[in-house]
């Protein structure tokens, strides 16, 4: 029997704990810490995608690189807001200037596409003003 009370003890205690960390990250959030509006933004993201965003934009303009990595990837994706290619790659660029790897390598990525799609073109002309100089 005492064990049964020592059990519910430590969950109403764990559960008072979690809710005044809570509550904590929130206050800080609201006081303008990155961290905790980037933090905050991450819990919200699967329950309330709008206040995510709201607290990712927040972080993000504050100049915290995984938050301006993951608000890339919310206008990239939609998630919380339309999408946007073009806003999604203005913060990608910024997340990259600030050392965000994977930012980089979505940059890299992006960038390598369109140069190479841009040297098949020219080389699918070239071969076809050839062709065209061969059949005259």
């Amino acid at each position: 029997m005492k064990t049964i009370y020592n059990i519910i003890f430590i969950l109403l205690f764990s559960s008072l704990l979690s809710a005044n960390s809570n509550l904590r990250v929130l206050n800080l959030a609201r006081n303008g810490d990155a961290l905790a509006q980037y933090n905050l933004a991450m819990e919200l993201k699967d329950k309330n995608q709008r206040d995510s965003f709201k607290w990712m934009h927040k972080s993000a303009l504050r100049g915290y690189p995984p938050a301006q990595y993951e608000f890339a990837l919310m206008f990239h994706y939609g998630i919380g807001v339309r999408k946007s290619f073009e806003l999604a790659r203005l913060w990608f660029k910024r997340a990259s200037k600030r050392g965000e790897r994977k930012a980089q390598v979505i940059l890299y990525r992006f960038y390598a596409g369109k140069k190479v799609e841009s040297i098949h073109l020219k080389q699918q002309h070239h071969y076809s003003q050839n062709f065209r100089r061969i059949r005259q």
